[in-house]
């Protein structure tokens, strides 16, 4: 049986390992997807994997997530990210998968301390832009964007045609790119 998140949480707050193997029994699914749609190398897909529960371990405490599902997958999608970086996957990869760049080109680079502060804005922007769409439209959004699920994958999972979900990602992005330009954000 699996344990609820906030008793999962408890365990690995009080040290005790079977909350982390309570959270990998839970979630190694949602990792392992994560990290697929991000690393090519089964390797370091599974080193990215086992990361995120060091990395879970090593967070809580001082953190006490009250989201442990987005919790995890921010913890496997960073990881997977700064990995990708690293091994310049993206750039030599066949199975690159180009969301996160359909995403990118709205957001200005991060080189520079006002910056930092422009992405947090930012990432405000998108929360606020997120929350005003109805569920099955910020699904699609957070799928493609931050699962980076291929368009046949969210289709299938959604049970949507694949024309919609281009189109929905079409029209909120074009959405996005205005609120961007209204709050000021050069895009």
């Amino acid at each position: 049986m699996l344990l609820k998140d906030d008793k999962i949480v408890e365990l690995i707050y009080e040290n005790d390992e079977r909350g982390l193997h309570a959270a990998e029994a839970k979630y190694s699914g949602l990792c392992h997807s994560v990290a697929e749609n991000i690393l090519a190398l089964p390797e370091d897909r599974e080193e990215c994997v086992n990361d995120t529960w060091l990395a879970l371990w090593n967070s809580i405490p001082p953190e006490r997530p009250t989201n442990l599902c987005a919790f995890i997958a921010k913890l496997v999608k960073n990881i997977a990210l700064k990995r990708s970086r690293a091994n310049n996957t993206w750039k030599r990869c066949a199975n690159y998968n180009a969301a996160g760049d359909d995403l990118l080109e709205l957001i200005p680079s991060e080189n520079t301390v006002a910056d930092e502060y422009e992405s947090k804005r930012i990432g405000e922007i998108i929360n606020a832009f997120l929350a005003k769409q109805i569920q099955r439209d910020r699904d699609v959004f957070v799928l493609r964007f931050w699962y980076r699920d291929t368009v046949p994958q969210i289709s299938a999972s959604m049970g949507l045609s694949e024309s919609l979900v281009k189109s929905l990602l079409s029209r909120m992005k074009k959405k996005l790119r205005e609120e961007l330009r209204e709050e000021g954000i050069i895009v």
